[in-house]
């Protein structure tokens, strides 16, 4: 292999990294800020490190009580349209497409895991969010009072920006 050829070689990885690191960063610094409350789930992966693994209010959508539009099965993509309820955001409508939204609303797109009897379980890609080795724990002992800051892009995607445990920011340092 030429010189040329090896540059190439490496050059392709490095930049997919940096591709998918600038569009994360995107979706964080220009996103839509929302407020999400979650729910116990249990934190502990021993296999991928510290981490905290986040279940929302809004992974849990009841058909009969929210406007839709098509019928979902497990793994069909969704979008939900989400505006603010009190300090917290929440679903208003779920629907296979993009929705055109309102004034003060954000959209999410997420995928189907489990339908029951109009009720659908919905994984929004920020369920799991990595702490420093052993801070873990800390987190798991206070889950019902978690709340997560949340940025919201123009293409329905979310990033965590921020983890409250009893509405204060959760802070890291030594």
């Amino acid at each position: 292999m030429n010189k040329k050829n090896f540059i190439i070689a490496m050059l392709i990885p490095a930049l997919a990294i940096l591709g998918f690191a600038v569009y994360n960063y995107y979706t964080y610094s220009a996103g839509e800020e929302i407020l999400l409350k979650t729910v116990p789930v249990d934190p502990r992966d021993l296999l991928r490190g510290d981490y905290v693994n986040l279940g929302y209010e809004i992974s849990t959508i009841n058909l009969s009580n929210t406007p839709h539009t098509g019928n979902f099965n497990s793994k069909d993509e969704i979008y939900a349209t989400l505006s603010m309820s009190g300090k917290f955001w929440s679903v208003t409508q779920a629907g296979a497409e993009k929705p055109a939204l309102q004034r003060n609303e954000v959209c999410m797109k997420g995928k189907v895991t489990n339908t029951y009897g109009g009720i659908l379980r919905v994984r929004w890609g920020i369920e799991s969010y990595f702490v420093p080795e052993g801070k873990g724990r800390d987190i798991e002992l206070n889950t019902r009072n978690v709340s997560v800051k949340a940025a919201v892009d123009s293409n329905c995607r979310a990033v965590i920006k921020e983890l409250y445990i009893n509405d204060n920011p959760v802070k890291f340092g030594s």
